[in-house]
């Protein structure tokens, strides 16, 4: 059997799909060949992402306004999604949104939200493209967790956000033992510190910026391209036996510790 990315014919969904790692991915995808359902919170947003897709690659995009956290919109987009294309090959659970606070003096609006975008949204977009893959004995489910929350504690008034990271790993693993058997496998990606607009403030504070390359191997920070290459993969025949896996891509931050000396000489 030939290893392979080529998603031709196949169809994706990408929630959070305008900008960021959702554009980033959701390119990506389409450049394998893949026709890609954009989901995003506004109609005027996601119908130019779709179209400036198909622009880019040639291939068929639709861009459908979604709040994550609306059981009724979730169930609607993907039934039309799987109404037009007549399949549901790739889900991308990218939507999310970070917010910090101290556990001893929270604000309870914010761990609401946090918790229903990031980990209640991302159960019911993989329960209802489930039933379309169950239907198909096929599919891919990747979800978006963490390098913080999913992979290590960094503190810094992260809980929550990392509650929900962490959260998004474990439902990984159950849905990977629920459906593995019907053909659907569901993995995870663990990004580190990732060129964003989410990360824009500490890209542009150079002594936090610093501080954080510090734990880094690689020395640099992650492009967008460097997850959504992870997330062609995963969603490829060339990971047909990965599931129920998180994969970190940080540039080595969780896995390896850099100390930085010189290798004595003998």
């Amino acid at each position: 059997m030939t290893t392979t990315f080529d998603l031709t014919g196949r169809v994706a969904v990408v929630t959070g799909g305008v900008q960021g790692l959702g554009a980033a991915i959701s390119l990506a995808l389409a450049e394998q060949g893949a026709a890609v359902a954009v989901l995003d919170l506004q109609l005027d947003a996601v119908v130019a992402a779709a179209k400036q897709l198909t622009n880019e690659t040639g291939q068929e995009a639709i861009g459908l306004a979604c709040d994550v956290r609306d059981r009724d919109q979730v169930d609607a987009c993907v039934h039309r999604i799987a109404e037009q294309f007549g399949r549901i090959d790739i889900l991308v659970n990218n939507a999310g949104i970070h917010r910090r606070g101290d556990p001893t003096n929270y604000n309870s609006k914010d761990l609401a939200e946090v918790f229903d975008v990031n980990l209640v949204g991302c159960f019911q977009m993989a329960g209802a493209v489930g039933k379309v893959m169950l239907a198909q004995q096929r599919g891919s489910i990747i979800n978006v967790s963490a390098l913080g929350g999913g992979l290590v504690g960094l503190g810094r008034g992260g809980a929550i956000y990392a509650m929900t990271k962490g959260g998004i790993v474990a439902l990984t693993r159950d849905l990977a033992a629920e459906w593995g058997q019907h053909g659907i496998r569901v993995n995870a990606v663990a990004p580190g510190w990732i060129r964003t607009p989410m990360t824009h403030a500490l890209q542009n504070d150079a002594h936090r910026s610093a501080k954080v390359l510090e734990r880094v191997p690689l020395r640099r920070w992650g492009d967008a391209q460097d997850v959504a290459g992870v997330v062609v993969f995963l969603a490829s025949d060339a990971a047909a036996y990965v599931t129920g896996c998180t994969i970190p891509i940080d540039g080595g931050a969780a896995n390896v510790i850099a100390l930085n000396m010189e290798t004595p000489h003998a």
